[in-house]
Order: C-alpha cells, then sequence, then structure tokens
C-alpha cells in the first residue's frame, strides 16, 4: 500500500537523532484517482457535447464526431457507437468507432444473441438488458478472458458498456476502452450515462427532422448542463486539497464565501459570480503537488521551501487550463498572487493585465490566510488584518475590493465562524 514519509531531524548531546512518521495514504490516492478519472471524462464530455451541436448532419457523421472527441483525452484509446440490428443473427452494427486502438475490432464476431461469445460478455448484456457493464480490469476480469491478449496487444485495460435507446427508433450501445485499469470511477461513469442520454436525444432529434430552433434549445440545454457538471467537479477538488493540509481546512471555501459578497456588493451579474465562487474554491489546487510537510511546517521555511509554496499558481493553472469551464477559471487560479505594481508572481503582471476576479480573490485569500490559525502562528485579529489590507490597497491590492471587504467585515454584513469574533 502507499505510504508517505517524512523524517525529522534532532539534535541532541549524543548526535543528531532523526525521526520518522510513516502514513497510508491509501485513501487520499484513491481520491487522487476518483478526481483524475472524472476530469478525464469531464474533458471528453465536454468535446463530445460539442460534436452534438447544429448544423444538422447524418447520423453517422455526428456519431463519428462524438467517438473522436471522446478519444482525443489519450487515456480513452478507443470508442464506438455499435447498433443492434433484429435480424435472426442479432448481429450489431458498428455505426462510428474513433481510437488509437480502433483495430481492436478487426475481424471480431459482434453479436447481442445470449448463444453468441460477444452475447455473453458486457457488450451483448449491456443492449439485452439495457444496463450498463462495465470492466474494471481486463487483466482479471474472467468474462473478458477470451480478449484479454488482443486487449494486452492494443493497450487496453478497463471497458465501459453504457446503452441507447432511441424512442421508437434503434437500440445500441456506447462502448469506451481505456489504457488503465479501473479508469471509470463512479463519477467518470455518470459523467458517460449523461453523454449517452445526449447522443439518444440527438439522434431521436435528427430521426423526427425537428427544426434548426429545436436544436438550438437542446445545444443550450447541453451547454447548461455542461457547466453544471464542471461546476460539480469542484467539491472533490477542494476535498483532495483538504486530505493533503488539514490545518487549513475550509480555507478555500470560506474564500470563496468572501470573494463573492465582495463581487455581488459590487454589483457583479449572478453568471459571473458562479465562475468566481467556483475560481476561489480551487485557487489552492497547485498545492497538491507540495509535500505535505512541508504545508504543515511549524516553522520558517527554507528558501527551497518557499520556492516550491510559489509555483503552486502556475501547478493550479497547469491542472485547470483544459478543463473547459464557461469562466477562466484557470487564468484566475494563476493569477491570485499577482499584484497591481508588479510584486507578485507567477508572472509579475501589473494593473489591469490582472484580471478583476484574480484581484478579488488576491484581497479574500489574505483576509483569511492573516485572520485563522496556522501551525507557524496564531490568527491575527480582524482589525490588524484589515489595516494590512487597507496599507496595501490602490498599490498592491484593488482598492474597491479592500473597500468592499472592510466594509462588510466590519459592519457584519458578512459573518464568518473566527473572523467577525476576534
Amino acid at each position: 500500500f502507499p505510504i508517505e514519509i517524512m523524517l525529522s531531524p534532532l539534535e541532541s548531546a549524543e548526535g543528531i537523532l532523526v525521526t520518522a512518521a510513516i502514513r497510508d495514504i491509501t485513501v487520499q490516492k484513491e481520491r487522487e484517482h476518483r478526481l483524475t478519472a472524472q476530469n478525464w471524462a469531464l474533458s471528453a464530455y465536454a468535446g463530445a457535447a460539442l460534436a452534438l451541436s447544429p448544423p444538422a448532419r447524418p447520423p453517422q457523421d455526428f456519431l463519428r464526431a462524438v467517438c473522436e472527441a471522446i478519444t482525443r483525452e489519450s487515456v480513452y484509446v478507443l470508442a464506438w457507437i455499435g447498433i443492434a440490428e433484429e435480424g435472426p443473427d442479432k448481429l450489431v452494427r458498428i455505426a462510428a468507432e474513433a481510437g488509437s486502438a480502433v483495430n481492436f475490432l478487426n475481424g471480431l464476431h459482434l453479436s447481442w444473441a445470449e448463444d453468441e461469445q460477444t452475447g455473453k460478455a458486457a457488450m451483448g448484456v449491456c443492449i439485452r438488458t439495457g444496463k450498463l457493464q462495465h470492466v474494471f480490469d481486463s487483466e482479471t476480469s474472467e468474462t473478458y478472458a477470451p480478449w484479454r491478449e488482443r486487449a494486452r496487444q492494443h493497450g487496453i485495460r478497463s471497458v465501459v458498456c453504457i446503452p441507447l435507446l432511441v424512442e421508437n427508433g434503434w437500440r445500441g450501445v456506447l462502448i469506451i476502452y481505456a489504457a488503465r485499469p479501473n479508469a471509470f470511477e463512479t463519477p467518470a461513469i455518470e459523467v458517460f450515462q449523461h453523454l449517452a442520454e445526449q447522443i439518444v436525444h440527438a439522434a431521436h432529434a435528427l430521426d423526427q427532422g425537428q427544426s434548426l430552433q429545436k436544436g438550438k434549445i437542446e445545444l443550450a440545454n447541453t451547454q447548461r448542463q455542461l457547466t453544471d457538471a464542471l461546476s460539480a467537479m469542484v467539491a472533490p477538488m477542494v476535498a483532495a486539497m483538504e486530505m493533503r493540509d488539514p490545518y487549513t481546512a475550509g480555507h478555500e471555501t470560506r474564500v470563496a464565501e468572501i470573494a463573492v459578497a465582495i463581487g455581488r456588493e459590487m454589483g457583479w451579474p449572478e453568471e459571473r459570480l458562479h465562475g468566481l465562487r467556483v475560481a476561489a474554491q480551487v485557487h489552492d489546487i497547485g498545492k497538491i503537488s507540495i509535500p505535505a510537510e512541508i504545508l504543515t511546517k511549524p516553522t520558517r521555511l527554507t528558501g527551497g521551501e518557499w520556492a516550491l509554496i510559489r509555483e503552486h499558481p502556475e501547478t493550479g493553472y497547469t491542472i485547470l487550463k483544459d478543463i473547459p469551464f464557461a469562466w477562466p477559471v484557470a487564468k484566475i487560479v494563476r493569477q491570485h498572487h499577482e499584484r497591481l505594481d508588479g510584486s507578485g508572481y507567477p508572472l509579475g503582471l501589473k494593473g489591469d493585465a490582472i484580471l478583476p476576479e484574480a484581484r478579488i480573490v488576491a484581497v479574500a485569500d489574505m483576509v483569511e490566510a492573516m485572520a485563522s490559525h496556522r501551525p507557524y502562528r496564531p490568527a491575527i485579529k480582524l482589525k490588524i488584518v484589515l489595516q494590512q489590507i487597507k496599507r496595501e490597497a490602490g498599490s498592491k491590492l484593488d482598492a474597491e475590493a479592500v473597500r468592499v471587504c472592510a466594509a462588510l467585515l466590519l459592519e457584519k454584513r458578512l459573518v464568518l465562524p473566527g473572523l467577525n469574533q476576534r
């Protein structure tokens, strides 16, 4: 099982002693894997959702575009859509396929009949029962044994089969193959199930010859659902961060509350506030790459340790930049330690080059961090915190954001446990 080891030197009369703390991080690794798997699925979903948009085109074209979008995410080596035929042989026709392992399908006899080999496997069962089927690991699955060697040759380790049923039309299956075992955690499967529903809706619209206007409505709904799905992924991100640094548990949530309160007071619309909240909740996601012993160190950081800490905005940007949020979340995360006079990091941006959202998060982050307990110091009184941000207003920090934040806290129109009581 995975472990984390923290070594600490202690000077004594006998010489240097070293204590070792060894911690089982199995749960943390499993949570990080689930988060990664969900990110893969959301990225694939984002591209596939665009493939389902107007203009209208033949079914085989948009189905192929969906498969291509899924396999742009490198972990998914093959995606294909099969249509169940009703003849005596109950064959499965490949309607669309894409991916680096597309040759895996060459020569396979595809049937959903109960007495056929492929009919007994995940694909056939999925079509017959209308229920999702999942092969966690092709190396250990008994039902996948007939195709194990073929899977090895094409770099396949896990598979998910999702049923498709078009009302008064055809039925079939969306099958996605991944290069890693256990690549389809529950959150990822839910994303692909939602994608399957969108495929069915799009196919039904084409079959019924619905108007372009209806298609635009469907696209708007799909984009809204995509935004909701992307926003929902913030919760496991925050949980993963808090596992790394228990001393700052709740920091991201409190920063988000402060930031949104500032934005709302400044008259921002709800849609923009939604994006501000998402960015604030993951503004420190980059710290997931920093060793836990540095995050929780009770003494002053060394130059090398401080250099690692300063990398977290850029690391956060790298993690988030390819996720298609409706707002510039990755850029906000990258800029939340920039300062108006150019003294911030990692880019040394000045003035208007810094996004307004990043300026607000900078104020909220500074207030929450100073007013909360840390391993290396006690919490600072709110009065002193506000004096500090007012000194930097206009030079390092956004003056309007500082003015609004101070007013909200002093007038108790924004009340957060611990902040307003000191």
